[in-house]
């Protein structure tokens, strides 16, 4: 027995020191052992930096570590490595592995970086080499895989679907038996990136996973058990199916049991929600929906869910405007994902309501792409909620109801970003009851406005429509002939009926017209968004000091351009029919006046048009009483201020009882010709024909007769104010006598006229400031011939028998004499 023990405790011995020599061989060369062998079971090239094993202690238990591990891509597709780890740690019972048990009781990968891609008929993971044996791995289990800190990317090329995720800590359970893969997940994934058909679906979101799946390679579909999902802070129940063959589908349902509408609204794609930016809303929201259909190729999935939400607030971001209290149903449908066309949402509002505002009816929204949009309800809105939704901050209401209860349709094209032409429908009543409030810019103090409009599919009718601010008040009744273009880029929306304004002022209004920089573009060539056809009273207008008692007329419109093409206007003392007309002019404005005058006070025309902008001749210069008629063309800039080299205007004036009166030119005249009667002219008509173009006004000859003197008068004056005038003076017997014309005479300044009289022939020219008068002798010159040709005319014709030598009158009076005396 001692024999047999001394054997036995040698042969331990040599067994102890073979298993530690081989324990200890196998350690010094696991590196290039484990390397030569995974390199011949795969085929892709691995490489490791450093290989560690356990010790004896946990023998038959078995660890591994690789530290800086990379694995090559089986079929280059993101042209880097298929796997990149910091550290790989592999737990394993031997004695398992020896009786044919493939497990792996723990895997750890640490700091790593997985690129996965299942292309259209290869993947880029399929890293083994097939056995030469012929045989098969009938099963395989990994009990614990984590994956600790990983950057994760997968991509699956025929459904378009990528995946970028980062994992803090995922933990995966791996079952495989006779080719069927099982799999628990728990995983939690950080700023992760989901894309579907080049559809950004989820972005930057944080996701937690807690699954169970099913692999079925034979048929290649994922069986998804009821799992829990978590988008940022939306819970989701979700089971389903996923094909991941080349003809890959899904069909997934998901639902929550509570769910605020706030974060629900943060995980949907930014291309279902833009719509709603501007809107706040609070409140809880259950959905019940599927994802279902073909991925590959050209196919998309569809979406859907129902939805309730209750007690919830709406408000507008930026505004203290809310409605509480909402509860609404509703769904959702796109039918294919990849194409927004058929995409169709409902909503029945049951109620919703805040102070004086209450919505109760259903909303319809078909065709994301160009969505159709239905309104079928009632509304009482207060003025400033209406304000808040369209974000208006010109306007600051103090009072206001609107009511709403109809049904509205319209389509919006939101690649062009504007209505569809013609789409807008509306059948009930609009009520707008005494809003009241200030328009900011100018600072107008708004009143009362009240509004009674009815509709049906072919006409807008305006009841009645009542409006007053600072001191003006109007009415306005008619209709709205195709509203249903109201909304269109070119509009042919007509407003027909009658307009009643008074103390209209138009410079309260000026400013309101947001006049443009000049470096400003215009941005249409319309005036108006509406034409019209107005029947148009004002009483008591007012613009700068114009004043008219009453201007009656149509007012047209066809939007580029306005017009009243027979405006009465009772003002100035007299009466004006005028035909005006404002339109654009490239980037401009032209208007376009052409009007008869009758008995027009002509110092409150100088006076109420500001003397016409110039200094020179002025309402204190001027009387009498204006009859004629007057053809402007202005053309007005981005500022709405003429621009004077373009203006034309042609007067053709009658002025009876006038006067001219302390006008400088007349005084440097009467100064030069020692004639006091020349400072204020009095007359009892004139008459002429004045035109101004090329900023110059063109003034043919005129003559101004009184009983002391006539004084006929041409030229021109320029809007710098340079003079060129060439007049005759021509005075009587007893005013020549007074000056002493009978030097200028016998100098040849001055000749005898036919009414007995002298008359002298002037040139006024320069500025007021720096003005030149002096007689012209080549004028007197060239009479004194053409009176030689007539006597000598005169005298033949006589001698033929044809005519006499003696006067033509009887009192005909030598007043060369007289001068002589």
């Amino acid at each position: 027995m001692k024999q047999i023990i001394k054997i036995a405790s040698v042969l331990f011995i040599l067994f102890i020191l073979v298993v530690a020599n081989i324990v200890f061989y196998f350690h010094q060369n696991i590196k290039p052992i484990l390397i030569s062998e995974m390199n011949n079971t795969l085929a892709v090239e691995v490489a490791v930096e450093e290989i560690t094993i356990s010790g004896l202690r946990d023998f038959p238990n078995l660890g591994i570590k690789l530290a800086k591990v990379s694995v090559d891509e089986s079929t280059p597709y993101y042209q880097e490595k298929l796997l990149v780890a910091d550290e790989l740690n592999l737990f394993v019972d031997v004695w398992k592995l020896y009786k044919g048990e493939y497990v792996i009781d723990k895997v750890v990968l640490r700091g790593g970086k997985l690129r996965i891609a299942d292309l259209n008929y290869r993947t880029n993971y399929d890293i083994t080499k097939p056995r030469t044996d012929g045989g098969t791995i009938v099963s395989f289990e990994i009990k614990d895989l984590k994956l600790v800190n990983c950057d994760v990317l997968y991509e699956h090329r025929p459904s378009k679907f990528k995946c970028n995720t980062y994992t803090p800590l995922s933990t995966i359970a791996l079952k495989y038996i006779e080719k069927a893969s099982n799999l628990s997940i728990v995983a939690e994934l950080n700023k992760t990136d989901v894309v579907s058909g080049g559809e950004k679906y989820i972005v930057g979101k944080d996701l937690k996973i807690n699954t169970e799946i099913a692999i079925n390679p034979d048929e290649q579909i994922v069986t998804i058990a009821p799992s829990d999902l978590q988008i940022q802070e939306v819970k989701l129940k979700a089971e389903g199916t996923a094909n991941y063959s080349e003809t890959s589908a899904v069909d997934i349902q998901f639902s929550n049991t509570n769910t605020t509408a706030q974060s629900l609204f943060s995980i949907l794609p930014a291309h279902f929600v833009s719509s709603l930016d501007n809107i706040d809303l609070n409140g809880d929201v259950v959905i019940n929906g599927f994802f279902k259909g073909k991925t590959y190729g050209t196919n998309y999935p569809a979406l859907g869910f129902d939805y309730a939400l209750k007690k919830a607030i709406v408000g507008v971001k930026g505004q203290d405007l809310k409605l509480s209290g909402v509860d609404a149903t509703g769904d959702l449908t796109i039918p294919s994902l990849g194409n927004l066309r058929g995409a169709k949402a409902t909503c029945k509002l049951q109620s919703a309501a805040t102070k004086n505002t209450t919505i109760i009816g259903n909303i319809e929204v078909a065709n994301f792409e160009k969505p159709t949009i239905k309104w079928d309800g009632t509304a009482m809105l207060e003025a400033a909620f209406i304000l808040g939704l369209i974000d208006s901050s010109a306007f600051d209401a103090k009072s206001g109801v609107a009511s709403i209860d109809g049904k509205l349709t319209l389509t919006y094209d939101i690649q062009k970003g504007a209505t569809v032409p013609n789409s807008l429908r509306y059948a009930g009543t609009i009520l707008l009851e005494n809003l009241s409030g200030t328009l900011k810019d100018p600072k107008i103090d708004v009143k009362n406005i009240d509004l009674n409009v009815s509709a049906d599919n072919q006409k807008m009718v305006v009841k009645s429509a009542h409006f007053s601010y600072n001191n003006t008040t109007g009415t306005l009744k008619g209709y709205i002939e195709d509203y249903i273009s109201l909304l269109n880029e070119k509009s042919n929306a007509e407003l027909v009926g009658q307009l009643a304004v008074d103390n209209l002022t138009v410079n309260e209004l000026y400013s309101a017209a947001a006049v443009k920089t000049s470096n400003s573009p215009m941005v249409s060539g319309d005036l108006l968004p509406i034409k019209l056809t107005l029947m148009t009273t004002l009483t008591n207008f007012r613009f700068n000091d114009f004043i008219a008692n009453k201007m009656q007329g149509q007012l047209l419109s066809n939007r580029i351009s306005i017009r009243m093409p027979k405006c009465e206007i009772d003002a100035l003392g007299g009466n004006t029919i005028a035909n005006i007309a404002i339109k654009k002019w490239g980037e401009n404005h032209l208007v376009d006046i052409n009007s008869d005058l009758k008995k027009i006070n002509i110092t409150e025309l100088f006076k109420q048009f500001n003397n016409f902008e110039q200094s020179e001749i002025t309402d204190k210069n001027l009387k009498g009483t204006l009859n004629g008629n007057i053809i402007a063309k202005i053309i007005l800039d981005k500022n709405y201020e003429p621009i004077l080299p373009k203006l034309y205007a042609k007067v053709n004036v009658v002025i009876d009882n006038g006067a001219l009166l302390d006008y400088k030119p007349l005084a440097e005249l009467s100064a030069f010709a020692k004639i006091d009667d020349l400072k204020n002219v009095k007359f009892k008509s004139l008459k002429n024909t004045i035109e101004i173009f090329d900023q110059t006004i063109f003034i043919p000859r005129m003559r101004i007769e009184n009983n002391a003197l006539n004084l006929e008068i041409e030229g021109t004056h320029t809007f710098d104010n340079y003079m060129q005038y060439s007049m005759s003076l021509s005075v009587a017997e007893l005013l020549a006598t007074k000056a002493n014309w009978i030097a200028r005479k016998a100098e040849k300044r001055v000749e005898k006229n036919k009414d007995g009289g002298l008359t002298a022939y002037i040139v006024m020219e320069g500025t007021p400031d720096k003005l030149k008068i002096r007689y012209d002798r080549s004028t007197v010159k060239k009479n004194v011939k053409e009176e030689a040709k007539k006597e000598k005319k005169k005298f033949i014709q006589a001698l033929k028998g044809e005519g006499t030598l003696e006067e033509e009158t009887s009192d005909t009076k030598n007043y060369d004499d007289v001068w002589d005396e």
